[in-house]
């Protein structure tokens, strides 16, 4: 072993590259390879390191720990395992829980100090990996950087919550968070420059990217990111109710209990091989958009001594600003997804938290409008129409929400912002077979890694001059935003044009074509008509929340009324009672027209989230909480407690005659209870904040108190092929 180290320093004092590089991290000693490039150029190459603690037995589930070291020289000549998942083309059972690991492409060891670029791979946070089959750094590396690719936990081993201090959830995300920690730590061993680390990925490696931007636990670590085909905006990121998908994979695999302590201990108890084959039976890759993945980001409670990856939602983080103030490069392939699959009811390309209902008058009719703006009287479900399809599914599951990132993000950071598109076709298109075999000529997703990455597909494919010129281009482009921040620092045969990063003005993209090309506000009439939907139906505050207690029960409902002294034309009441599943069982209204005086106001009542303002006889609901909690924890155990909206003196209008009078049913106070919850509204009726009974007075709570929401996050395609 001393005689392998001396060698190897020899080499290095002679500048000669060493066939057998030995580099000591923290842990202990590591022993790569030398590669010889596309070009002839040598690297070296170390796979397989460990970057944190086999998540294996009580660690399951759970966020990941430091490395243990080792003893003597540790061979890193082969990847590590990928994640335990299933195939979803062939549906065969890969990887294995014990796989967090990553490989390192560096063409010196010397202390260089090169840029550092850290891939996260996509496969919609369920399947994937790193694998050099698929994401070979070869090409990268010759162009003066170093390049890190590892593997996280998918899929239920990853990204389980059941919002407890145990398994609060985002295991997966904090996996990637343990390796740059790692990476923070030994690159500068590589050549690496500690102090200058890119991440990117692709699909939900690009969404995690973004959600890297937003956390805590990745501060002072990322100096640039770049966001491929996926984003944290999309509504299908983050679960919209992690518990009850714990329940549902549960109960599928035998366990009828909805105590969280008695799922962890069964689902600890199941096989790796049964936990994801079940989710793969009961979630198939094929359903979305109807069915979101059941297993994907959260939005974490907060509990003391647990660090937590994101604990509002990514919306709120981006449009207050509390993202990593960074260069950002983010895009979009020209055509993100194409499916033999289609569905004929377009009312599921209406996003979710735009909360429409479904079947509604104002469903269907922005269905007709879609029907106008993307098929333009064709019929959709015909064949000729898989172009436009595609189009909206695309828009649908990437465009509108990399749109609206950067709308959001340009109105908050001073750092540049470069927007891409990716229109190239060529023999290193990844999907290249499955797009011509529906008659399209387009880019689709996955499609630009082709010219990134080194991988398997391209090993019987002959490139063209025009393949090898745009493969020059994007390595340049995504190394020169590595190192410097800016993808054109000077324009040459390759770059063509000077890239020019958005403002709030305009809405600057650089199309990757045969040839380069500036422009600007790309999709601009179908991105308008999107901005008018969400600017008219789109409320945060509508969305579920990880800390929510469960539904309660009614079990009595008691009328009260609300009155208006000489300010309104219409008094009116309403009755309703409703039973356990939330079903209206009776109702009841009565109008009483009065005379307007004043403007003069007894007490007004938000009735909803548009803010209007009516006078209402409101419930008072006596609920039952079935949450079981110890005594420190917010949540009574079997409580039954008083929930009301709002709560404030009751008024009562009485007419007799022409004389209005008022009577006031009592000052009393109404009860609030540590996990009862009041919305205090703004003027346009979006709630301001939410207030509970130990909090203190609503003027002196912080004024940037967000509400949590949930959106899950889109099928990728990616993954292994």
């Amino acid at each position: 072993m001393i005689t392998a180290v001396n060698e190897f320093l020899d080499d290095l004092r002679g500048g000669r590259m060493a066939e057998t590089p030995i580099v000591r991290v923290e842990q202990g000693q590591v022993q790569g390879r030398v590669v010889n490039g596309p070009s002839g150029k040598a690297f070296y190459n170390f796979q397989g390191i460990p970057y944190a603690k086999p998540p294996l037995g009580s660690l399951r589930f759970k966020a990941p720990q430091p490395p243990e070291p080792w003893e003597g020289i540790r061979e890193a000549t082969s990847e590590g395992n990928q994640s335990a998942q299933i195939d979803p083309q062939s549906g065969e059972y890969l990887g294995d829980e014990n796989c967090l690991y990553l490989n390192i492409y560096t063409p010196n060891l010397d202390g260089a100090f090169l840029p550092v670029m850290v891939f996260i791979h996509g496969g919609g946070f369920r399947f994937g990996s790193s694998s050099s089959s698929v994401y070979g750094g070869d090409y990268l590396v010759e162009k003066d950087v170093v390049v890190v690719t590892l593997n996280y936990r998918c899929g239920v081993l990853g990204f389980l919550s059941l919002n407890t201090p145990e398994i609060p959830g985002n295991a997966g995300l904090k996996d990637i968070v343990q390796a740059l920690r790692w990476i923070k730590s030994n690159i500068e061993h590589f050549g690496g420059n500690s102090g200058n680390i890119t991440v990117f990925g692709e699909s939900a490696g690009g969404a995690a990217v973004s959600l890297l931007t937003a956390s805590p636990l990745t501060k002072n670590m990322i100096s640039k990111a770049i966001v491929q085909s996926g984003t944290a905006v999309s509504n299908y990121v983050i679960q919209q109710t992690p518990i009850e998908s714990a329940k549902t994979l549960a109960q599928a695999l035998g366990c009828e209990s909805s105590d969280p302590e008695e799922i962890l201990d069964f689902l600890n108890a199941t096989s790796a091989r049964d936990l994801v084959t079940t989710q793969a039976k009961i979630n198939p890759f094929d359903s979305f958009p109807e069915v979101p993945n059941l297993f994907t980001a959260v939005v974490e409670k907060e509990f003391p001594g647990v660090e937590a990856f994101i604990t509002e939602p990514f919306i709120d983080l981006l449009t207050s600003g509390r993202v990593a103030e960074i260069p950002i490069m983010i895009g979009a392939v020209s055509l993100e997804f194409t499916t033999e699959r289609r569905n004929e009811d377009l009312q599921v390309f209406i996003p979710k938290e735009l909360n429409i209902e479904r079947n509604s008058a104002e469903a269907l009719a922005i269905t007709e409008k879609i029907k106008e703006l993307y098929f333009k009287g064709k019929k959709h479900t015909d064949v000729e129409s898989l172009n436009e399809y595609f189009e909206l599914f695309s828009d649908f599951a990437i465009n509108i929400d990399t749109h609206r990132h950067i709308q959001n993000l340009v109105k908050v950071s001073n750092k540049p912002i470069y927007f891409y598109r990716f229109d190239y076709v060529g023999e290193l298109n990844y999907a290249q077979k499955l797009v011509n075999s529906l008659g399209l000529n387009r880019a689709t997703h996955m499609d630009e890694l082709g010219y990134l990455f080194k991988n398997d597909l391209q090993q019987n494919v002959t490139p063209s001059n025009q393949d090898i010129k745009t493969r020059e281009r994007m390595l340049r482009l995504w190394t020169n935003f590595a190192k410097s921040g800016n993808p054109t620092p000077d324009e040459n045969h390759y770059l063509t044009v000077t890239w020019l990063p958005v403002t709030k003005d305009n809405l600057y993209y650089l199309n990757i074509g045969n040839e380069l090309s500036l422009a600007t506000n790309p999709d601009k009439e179908k991105m308008e008509f999107w901005d008018d939907l969400y600017s008219k139906h789109y409320r945060v505050w509508d969305q579920k929340s990880n800390t929510q207690v469960p539904e309660p029960k009614i079990v009595e409902t008691v009328t009260e009324s609300v009155s208006v002294v000489e300010s309104s034309e219409f008094s009116e009441s309403r009755t309703v009672i409703v039973t356990e599943s939330s079903e209206i069982i009776e109702s009841s209204e009565v109008t009483t027209e009065t005379e307007v005086s004043t403007n003069e106001v007894v007490e007004d009542v938000a009735e909803n989230n548009e803010g209007n303002v009516e006078v209402v006889e409101y419930n008072v609901e006596i609920v039952e909480n079935n949450g079981k909690v110890a005594e420190e924890s917010n949540e009574v155990d079997n409580a039954v407690h008083v929930v009301e909206s709002p709560p404030s003196p009751v008024a009562e209008v009485t007419k007799n005659g022409d004389d209005h009078s008022v009577e006031i049913n009592g000052d009393r106070p109404k009860p609030r209870l540590s996990n009862e919850i009041k919305m205090v509204t703004r003027s346009n009726g979006a709630p301001k904040d939410v207030i509970r009974a130990n909090d203190p007075p609503e003027d002196d709570l912080p004024k940037n108190i967000g509400v949590n929401k949930f959106v899950n996050f889109f099928e990728s395609l990616g993954g292994k092929k």
